[in-house]
């Protein structure tokens, strides 16, 4: 007898569940459960065209019974290990010892071998042939003296000594060949430090210039301030040495600056 479960039975007859209950129990068809399976519930093939008929369905090919289910077999417990291959794993850690000790002999044998003689003669000749470099000819050499003499007679960039404002209030001089100058500005010391240089920078708080000492074109080798500003050069005439006093350098320092705007 082929069993129809109740879902197929719905699906055949186009209907819902409920509506399928309904039916079954007008029609007065009991549930039959299944052969191998108590849980599935259903009708059999002529109860299904019995109730088709009772309420005009038309029916498809009604599906055939469904095979019994196949019983999952356990996996079955592998069988257990021969004797010889017992033996032969236990043997394992006996060989990785017996490969350790080969290896270390192998070591001490290693150390025992002789050196390799050292080099004849003729090989350490023609060694020292292809080490041996080649000779610079005396045009070459010659060219890398001229250049090597040039840069040596090459001078120094020319540093000015400087006169500026620090931070404690008050100037500092700094020469140099001498470093930090120790004595004050507008001293003996400074007029006759002044008297030795030909140009000096100053730096105050109003503005800056550098000072030169025309020797040839201002009388007296008087002394002038000059500053560029916008790619023109200011120049003031400061007096000789004498009168280079801080606030004649201050003075024309502002009036430098006054340029700029």
């Amino acid at each position: 007898m082929t069993l129809i479960s109740l879902t197929d039975c719905c699906r055949l007859l186009a209907i819902d569940p409920k509506t399928l209950r309904r039916w079954l129990d007008l029609a007065h068809v009991p549930l039959l459960p299944h052969p191998t399976d108590a849980r599935i519930k259903g009708i059999s093939a002529s109860q299904l065209h019995q109730v088709a008929t009772a309420h005009r369905r038309w029916l498809a090919a009604v599906p055939e019974a469904a095979p019994p289910p196949v019983p999952i077999s356990l996996p079955q417990e592998p069988s257990p290990l021969s004797g010889e291959l017992i033996d032969v794993l236990q043997t394992i850690p006996e060989l990785s010892a017996q490969i350790v000790v080969l290896q270390h002999r192998l070591a001490e044998v290693t150390l025992l071998l002789p050196v390799p003689a050292s080099a004849s003669p003729a090989q350490e000749e023609s060694a020292a042939m292809v080490a041996e470099p080649a000779p610079v000819s005396a045009t070459s050499r010659s060219r890398s003296a001229t250049s090597s003499s040039a840069k040596r007679l090459r001078a120094p960039a020319h540093v000015l000594p400087l006169v500026e404002y620090g931070t404690h209030g008050g100037y500092v001089i700094i020469c140099p060949e001498h470093g930090l100058l120790t004595f004050e500005p507008d001293s003996t010391d400074w007029f006759t430090w002044l008297a030795t240089r030909s140009s000096f920078r100053f730096v105050s708080q109003s503005g800056r210039f550098t000072a030169h000492r025309e020797f040839r074109r201002v009388p007296g080798c008087a002394w002038r301030a000059h500053r560029q500003i916008h790619n023109h050069t200011y120049n003031i005439r400061l007096g000789s040495t004498e009168s280079l006093t801080i606030a004649a350098l201050e003075q024309a320092a502002a009036e430098l600056q006054t340029y700029l705007a």
